[in-house]
């Protein structure tokens, strides 16, 4: 399991507040395990940070208004996946009180969502070129289609680049494009 808000807030509590000198266990996730679905793993012992990134592809997403979910971009075709848009949207709700701990917001965001899938193939077949287990292309495709379905960028992630402190826009070959600040 990925999302633990309870923990997440915890952590990143200890990490602000903690005494110098206490240990923080820090959470760790590895992509590779159940054959690229991934889990939690052995968290590592940490002292307190003095810069604290918290990552992740939804980090800062906000529930969006219920008008947004009108015309709503493939993969998002049927009343079911409308439906299940609409469901995740009302979960965003939980992950407020985490978002409300960031100091600021920087957004990475590539010049069109759909090349994370391919990125996701790529990453996926260095961790099985390195030994390590990973998803088939077909896995990848159905993996990316459910977050597209659940969080879709157009309706998520584009919103959220109006209250981002920094935006850098990622181009197709990784190199970095603009990068701006909201006012």
């Amino acid at each position: 399991m990925t999302h633990d808000v309870k923990l997440g807030l915890e952590t990143i509590t200890q990490c602000l507040l903690g005494d110098c000198d206490q240990d923080i266990l820090m959470p760790r996730f590895d992509k590779s395990a159940y054959n690229g679905m991934g889990d939690r793993t052995i968290p590592e012992t940490i002292q307190k940070p003095d810069i604290l990134l918290f990552e992740g592809w939804f980090v800062g997403v906000k529930p969006g208004a219920e008008d947004s979910f009108y015309n709503c971009p493939s993969p998002i075709l049927s009343q079911e996946d409308v439906q299940f848009a609409k469901d995740n949207n009302q979960r965003l709700q939980a992950y407020l009180p985490l978002w409300n701990k960031l100091d600021s917001l920087i957004v990475l965001y590539p010049e069109d969502y759909r090349l994370s899938q391919q990125w996701r193939k790529d990453a996926e077949q260095k961790m099985i070129a390195l030994g390590k287990t990973g998803m088939s292309n077909e896995e990848i495709d159905r993996f990316v289609e459910y977050f597209w379905k659940s969080l879709h960028p157009e309706l998520f992630i584009k919103p959220l680049l109006k209250t981002a402190d920094l935006i850098v826009e990622i181009k197709s070959d990784r190199t970095l494009g603009r990068v701006y600040r909201n006012k």
